[in-house]
């Protein structure tokens, strides 16, 4: 390996704080810990907000530079989004290299669309498929903006090709999950066949038990017991099912509470079935949650579930109760069982269904060893998906790259 870590241009569609979804915070995270290893980093992104600045660097040490996506208003949004999205990243990738100050510098991709313009360049770079964004982006942007279903489909398959481009251009692939490698085959089968798998990162420093273990009370099954979710209300995430297996949970379970943390176009529709289902007394919506609540959150909850329907690049959420002493039940969708398989098979439910999720809810809460589960949760994920760790995994990666 390289005495001097390189310089890395970390290009993606948006970046935390900006944004706060898992791609965003795998983003800035991953380059947080390369700067701490003594590496440089500056992302490439679009501007979420007006007030966001071109260029900054954050007390993490960390560059953003960004630029700016065409208005959602525009009639032509459609058309123009990838030719002002190339534009942008090409202006600021070019930027970006001058951070380096010398150090040889990498490009890695995390996101199809502004790595459009290096693979028609035939630029070299690294790329990170965390799932694929052509079956997921379109559904979840419906109170973003709507397309006519011909415009719509076309879109869609714009971006698959673009995908598919993308991931045949890469000199380096890399996936979280192997779900996520079996996605990159589908859409390309030789990218498929040079996919390194590198498990995604989560903070086990921050998602960690509470420090004294009396601190939180994991009840019996048959009193009192606190169930949780975080998750963006969209389809694809399950939130909606989980609502709807409740009822069937309170059944043999009458003292359960279902806390969910998260935000998303969803969220009435599901505070509306909250109420009709005479649910109100039993699962509380608490919208988007800091940091702090969300460890807290984990730590007291006797049982995490992530209910997903669609798509799981990694299993973030899931990980990251698991580092807090938390076991989980997950549906078989996606890269959660990879996640929890190990610990249990009995935490995965036997599909997406209500029912099927009510089910692996009791039957988990009941099985005889729940709190042997409950005390290797933590050393399922940690260290081996702790950030030094996937750090080291890219810097050796990042090694065998040509230089821009």
């Amino acid at each position: 390996m390289n005495a001097i870590a390189p310089h890395v241009v970390m290009v993606t569609n948006a970046v935390a704080p900006d944004k706060l979804g898992g791609l965003e915070r795998y983003v800035r995270e991953l380059s947080r810990g390369l700067v701490a290893v003594g590496g440089s980093v500056t992302v490439v992104t679009k501007r979420t907000a007006a007030e966001q600045p071109d260029h900054e660097r954050g007390e993490d040490g960390v560059r953003v530079r960004r630029y700016s996506p065409p208005a959602k208003s525009d009639p032509l949004f459609a058309a123009r989004y990838p030719f002002d999205i190339s534009r942008g990243v090409r202006a600021q990738v070019s930027l970006a290299v001058r951070d380096g100050a010398g150090r040889r510098v990498v490009l890695h991709g995390h996101f199809p669309v502004p790595m459009l313009g290096p693979a028609l360049r035939r630029t070299s770079f690294v790329y990170t498929c965390h799932a694929p964004v052509y079956r997921e982006l379109l559904s979840e942007r419906r109170g973003s903006y709507a397309l006519p279903r011909p415009l719509h489909n076309a879109a869609v398959q714009g971006l698959r090709a673009a995908e598919r481009h993308v991931l045949r251009r890469a000199h380096a692939l890399v996936t979280l999950s192997e779900f996520v490698r079996a996605e990159v085959a589908t859409l390309d089968r030789a990218a498929g066949e040079r996919v390194a798998l590198i498990p995604g990162g989560l903070d086990t420093t921050w998602f960690s038990p509470a420090a004294t273990p009396a601190a939180v009370s994991h009840a019996p099954a048959d009193t009192e017991i606190t169930l949780f979710t975080a998750r963006r209300l969209v389809e694809r995430t399950g939130v909606d099912r989980l609502v709807e297996a409740m009822p069937a949970i309170l059944a043999r379970i009458p003292g359960a509470r279902l806390e969910i943390a998260g935000s998303g176009p969803l969220g009435a529709a599901i505070a509306d079935r909250v109420r009709e289902l005479g649910l109100s007394e039993r699962v509380r919506l608490l919208g988007r949650i800091s940091e702090e609540d969300l460890r807290d959150a984990y730590r007291r909850a006797d049982l995490a579930i992530t209910p997903t329907v669609a798509l799981e690049g990694f299993g973030l959420a899931t990980a990251e109760a698991l580092a807090c002493g938390t076991v989980v039940v997950v549906t078989p969708i996606g890269a959660n069982p990879e996640v929890v398989r190990d610990l249990s098979p009995h935490f995965i439910a036997r599909s997406a269904s209500p029912r099927d999720i009510a089910e692996a809810v009791v039957d988990a809460l009941n099985l005889p060893d729940i709190d042997g589960l409950r005390s290797r949760a933590r050393s399922h994920v940690h260290p081996r998906w702790a950030w030094p760790s996937v750090v080291d995994a890219h810097l050796e990666l990042y090694d065998r790259q040509p230089s821009l």
